[in-house]
Order: structure tokens, then C-alpha cells, then sequence
């Protein structure tokens, strides 16, 4: 890290976001969060991230991603006990809100240098190109918890995290849990473009393990 950059809180926070959080983020969502109050919110934020990309803790990469519809509130949140959701419903929104094609977009994402410093599974390069989209959607998730709640953002455990713990068992996006191991406080799954039989799948199993769940 050069010794000329100081970390600030901020900084901090997006590089631990990713680092542990979220596998990438694009500019505009990083912006939008951090540096809502900036009058050149994009602006400032690119050359933020360009110092910590040349102290070595951020990568940039391009990505082929569809544009995300409003995620203002999930399309499904169901409580042991609620009755049966109508899957089908579900997926129709889940499906219909989608209104754009794929574009080029420029992501963040952290690097193993940061995993030493903050912990976390980032690798500092996309594993999978084709779920950007799916990935870009989780972030959002993150991100909307974040802005709601930081206390329960910062019990979030995400896919990469949660895995080893789940051998052979569905494997959600992520959870609001104080450990992998423990029962979560709420399952949190980006339905992208899921069908009724995914959604359906979805929810019967966080019924049978007794979890409340959002369906972004």
C-alpha cells in the first residue's frame, strides 16, 4: 500500500464491502452510496477508487451486464407462518421488470492484497463473467441493507462465505446471521429473472428450515 494514502472510513467500508460482502460493484452504485452527497458524485468517487486501485486493494474490470430494475423493496418477503405464496405471481414480476439487454459496464472489485488486510474471500477478478448481472443484483441487495441498516449489514454473509457451511444443501446469496453456522435472522436471495419452479424451489426450502426470506 503507498504510504502516501491514508485509509479513510470510507474507503474502508467499500473495500470490506468487497472484500467480504459482495464479489464487485460498479461505479454508479458506489457512488450512489457513498458519495450520495457530493456534488459530483461519480467524479469524486472514480478518483477515490483510482488511489486505492494504485495502492493495490481494488481492481477494475469490464463486464457484460443487463441495467438493474428498481430495487427500492423486495418482490417477496415471507415469515414462518404467512401462508403460501403464488409462486407464479411472483415470477412474472420477478420476469417482467426486466426491459434492457445487456451493456459493457466498468466493476470494482477487491483484491487478495485487501483479503489480508480485511478479511473476506475476494479474489480481484471476475470467476464468472456471466453472472455479472446476477452478482450486480446481489451488491444492490447489500447495499439497500446497508443504507437501511448497518447494524444488520454488517451481520450479511455472503455466498462465498456461507458455502463451506452448506455442503450439499440450497446455497442463498447471502444471510443476515451472526455466523455461518447459525440460524439466520432473514435469507436474502436476488430472484433476477427466476420462473415458478425456481421460486417455488426458493421458497420450500427456506419453509422446511424454518427461515424468513427476501426475494429481491
Amino acid at each position: 500500500m503507498s504510504d502516501s494514502l491514508v485509509i479513510t472510513r470510507r474507503d474502508e467500508q467499500v473495500v470490506q464491502s468487497l472484500c467480504a460482502r459482495v464479489r464487485l460493484m460498479t461505479l454508479d452504485q458506489i457512488a450512489e452510496h457513498w458519495w450520495m452527497d457530493n456534488k459530483q458524485p461519480n467524479d469524486d468517487a472514480r478518483r477515490r477508487l483510482s488511489s486505492l486501485i494504485d495502492a493495490g486493494l481494488l481492481n477494475s474490470s469490464t463486464a457484460l451486464a443487463a441495467p438493474l430494475p428498481p430495487m427500492t423493496e423486495p418482490v417477496l418477503s415471507w415469515l414462518p407462518g404467512d401462508e403460501e405464496p403464488d409462486c407464479g405471481a411472483v415470477a412474472w414480476k420477478l420476469q417482467s421488470r426486466w426491459t434492457n439487454g445487456p451493456r459493457v459496464v466498468t466493476v470494482y472489485l477487491a483484491t487478495t492484497k485487501a483479503t489480508r488486510i480485511f478479511g473476506g474471500k475476494a479474489r480481484g477478478y471476475l470467476k464468472q463473467e456471466y453472472q455479472a448481472t446476477h452478482d450486480l443484483g446481489v451488491s444492490q441487495m447489500y447495499l439497500d441493507l446497508h443504507r437501511r441498516s448497518p447494524e444488520l449489514a454488517a451481520a450479511w454473509i455472503g455466498e462465498d462465505i456461507l458455502a463451506p457451511y452448506r455442503r450439499r444443501q440450497k446455497l442463498p446469496d447471502a444471510v443476515v446471521a451472526t455466523s455461518p453456522e447459525a440460524q439466520p435472522t432473514v435469507v436474502l436471495e436476488f430472484g433476477g429473472a427466476y420462473d415458478k419452479p425456481r421460486v417455488q424451489s426458493f421458497h420450500e426450502d427456506c419453509r422446511d428450515r424454518g427461515h424468513a426470506y427476501e426475494l429481491w
